[in-house]
C-alpha cells in the first residue's frame, strides 16, 4: 500500500511541476514579445542559431535547443499535415519531426543533410532545418514587416544587414501537442 501512495503522490507532485513550468513557459513568451515589441534598434538578449531553410534564414533561441542532429528516420503519425515528418525516438522519449520550412509555407524539406534542432519542451519536437548557418547574440530587432513567417515568428532581427524572423518555438510545440 505504501509503495501505491508514493506513487499517487510522485505523479501528483509531477504534474503541479508540470503545472508551474508551463506558467514559466507563459510568462517567458509574454516577456520575449514584450522585449521584440520594443522595436528597431534595441537587442533582443540572447544567443540564437542562425538556421536556412529554402525559403531563407531565420534565428531560433538556443536557450531552447537541447541538441543539434543530423536528420533520422521518422514513422508516419496517420492524419498528421504534411509538415509533420513523423515520429521518433530521442535518448528514449518519443519525439516529433516538424518541417519547418514546409510549416511556415515553403517546399518541404528534402535533403538528406537536413538538420534537425531538438527543442527541450513538452512535447519534444525536433526542428527540421537545411542547414545551421551560425549563431547570433543579442541581436539588433528590425520591424516585425521586414521578415516574414507568420504566426510561429515573434518578430525579426537584423543580422548581417538582413531582418530574420525569430521563431517562437513554443508555438510550433502548441501545434504539435494539439495533433494529439
Amino acid at each position: 500500500m505504501g509503495a501505491r501512495a508514493d506513487t499517487r503522490d510522485g505523479a501528483g507532485r509531477r504534474r503541479a511541476l508540470l503545472d508551474e513550468l508551463r506558467a514559466v513557459e507563459r510568462e517567458w513568451v509574454r516577456v520575449r514579445a514584450g522585449l521584440a515589441a520594443l522595436g528597431p534598434g534595441e537587442r533582443l538578449p540572447g544567443l540564437y542559431l542562425v538556421v536556412g531553410l529554402a525559403s531563407g534564414r531565420l534565428l531560433l533561441p538556443c536557450a531552447r535547443v537541447a541538441e543539434v542532429a543530423r536528420i533520422v528516420a521518422c514513422d508516419p503519425i496517420p492524419g498528421a499535415p504534411p509538415w509533420v515528418l513523423g515520429a521518433f525516438v530521442w535518448r528514449g522519449r518519443p519525439a516529433v519531426a516538424a518541417d519547418l520550412d514546409a510549416r511556415m509555407g515553403g517546399a518541404p524539406a528534402s535533403s538528406l543533410d537536413a538538420m534537425m534542432v531538438i527543442l527541450d519542451g513538452a512535447p519534444t519536437v525536433a526542428v527540421v532545418v537545411a542547414e545551421i548557418r551560425g549563431l547570433a547574440e543579442d541581436p539588433l530587432l528590425a520591424e516585425a514587416a521586414e521578415a516574414p513567417g507568420g504566426r510561429l515568428v515573434l518578430g525579426a532581427c537584423r543580422v548581417d544587414d538582413e531582418a530574420l524572423p525569430v521563431l517562437a518555438p513554443e508555438l510550433l510545440e502548441r501545434d504539435v501537442q494539439e495533433l494529439a
